[in-house]
């Protein structure tokens, strides 16, 4: 494996490396954000699930990280209409440009405003109302420790249309109890309906990821949804991915 980048900046440590099995590999704070072999996993289940389970078809979207661009690509594979990507720190586009270029073209398409600030002030000042709002977030320490709190979902709530959902990843229930129940907890002081899901990621802590929905009703899949694939993505997947482990229902219980 060799380091092809290394960098410091404001809020954390970037670095990428190029893999023998997995291509081009980013961690930030020395945790794995992705690889060019299985993105598509995190970026499919971040995006499809909420979308096919809101109870109207959302059109607008707004993504709180994902400086990389793999998840506004996925809306913009999807249709939307409006995608608003707020990033804190312009290192991580910038690295997104040069050494994942498939990612980053999203920032270039009409629909998707990129929008380099924090995250939590954007929420809080915004007039704007969004049918889906995904937190895709480093973990819950360092600047984004504040993307699992009780107000900040209480201030995503205020900006969700009447049809809106919101997801986070919630980290691995393995070796990140902790942010799975802060995301779990936080969602339920504020929010009716409160779900985990998860995916099986290769190049993540453990291979098992999970991901929190929160909404102001039960999510079903819509009337009239036509059957749909990613990569990972399929309609079984849709329904299995809330089949939870055990040990899983009792850290979120």
């Amino acid at each position: 494996m060799d380091q092809l980048l290394s960098v410091k900046t404001d809020f954390q440590r970037i670095d990428v490396f190029d893999t023998y099995d997995f291509g081009k590999l980013l961690t930030i704070d020395g945790t794995v954000q992705l690889t060019e072999r299985d993105e598509f996993v995190y970026h499919e289940m971040i995006t499809l699930v909420p979308y096919f389970l809101a109870s109207k078809e959302p059109k607008s979207a707004l993504v709180i990280g994902g400086g990389d661009g793999g998840t506004a690509g996925q809306l913009v594979k999807i249709g939307f209409d409006k995608i608003v990507n707020v990033e804190i720190d312009n290192h991580v586009v910038e690295v997104a440009k040069k050494y994942f270029p498939e990612l980053y073209r999203s920032f270039e398409d009409k629909r998707v405003s990129l929008r380099i600030e924090d995250g939590v002030k954007y929420i809080q000042n915004t007039k704007e109302k969004f049918d889906l709002i995904i937190i895709d977030s480093t973990d819950p320490v360092g600047p984004a420790e504040g993307l699992f709190m009780e107000d900040f979902y209480r201030s995503i709530q205020g900006i969700l249309s009447t049809s809106g959902i919101v997801v986070t990843q919630s980290g691995s229930p393995f070796y990140q109890p902790k942010a799975l129940k802060m995301a779990s907890n936080g969602m339920r002081k504020v929010f009716r309906n409160v779900s985990t899901y998860t995916a099986f990621i290769p190049t993540y802590p453990s291979g098992f990821w999970s991901f929190t929905m929160g909404a102001d009703y039960e999510p079903t899949l819509r009337r009239g949804t036509k059957a749909s694939t990613g990569k990972y993505f399929n309609m079984e997947i849709l329904e299995g991915a809330f089949k939870l482990p055990q040990f899983v229902k009792e850290i979120i219980k």
